[in-house]
């Protein structure tokens, strides 16, 4: 009998681990992280200020999906290249010099780059919520020749407490820099 208590012990034991461990991974579907390749070159490279000026936002665009809760005020420069992210290409072509500006349609909760990606250095607010245009922003300037790959991700914006779909969405290409 003392021998079924201490089965029946381990059994309880493992199920409990079991539990922790599937809470901390389904704790972890709402978290973002970094997605992407590449290297930023060199020791660090600063990044670049969009023309407009940053102010800590509301959070206004964490609500529509954005990673980031800056608000741009003015308005950026033009971009020499940009890229909708619902209609998004194998390849994107650019030259060096060039603005690149990806737009993610509002409606998931998007993650993207965060830091300078091979030869595209990447202008803060990385992810910021542009209303004017329902969607989230991340702008590149082309700093050399070359390709990099660029990675997002879009999950869906779920109210706390409520049943969510859990399903990642990857929208990945390639920015090449002649």
């Amino acid at each position: 009998m003392n021998k079924h208590q201490r089965k029946g012990f381990s059994w309880r034991f493992a199920a409990i681990l079991f539990s922790f461990g599937l809470l901390f991974v389904l704790a972890a579907c709402g978290s973002t992280t970094s997605s992407g390749t590449g290297s930023s070159g060199g020791g660090g490279v600063p990044t670049v200020q969009p023309s407009p000026t940053s102010v800590n936002g509301s959070g206004s665009g964490i609500s529509n999906g954005c990673p980031s809760t800056t608000a741009v005020t003015g308005t950026p420069a033009k971009a020499n290249v940009t890229v909708q992210g619902n209609t998004v290409k194998d390849t994107v072509t650019a030259h060096s010099g060039d603005i690149i500006q990806v737009d993610m349609p509002f409606g998931q909760k998007w993650n993207g780059p965060t830091a300078s990606l091979g030869v595209l250095q990447l202008q803060d607010p990385a992810g910021y919520a542009v209303q004017s245009d329902h969607a989230c922003v991340w702008r590149f300037q082309a700093k050399a020749t070359g390709s990099t790959l660029l990675v997002f991700t879009g999950r869906a914006i779920c109210a706390p407490g409520k049943m969510c779909p859990l399903y990642v969405q990857s929208v990945s290409f390639t920015v090449d820099v002649k």
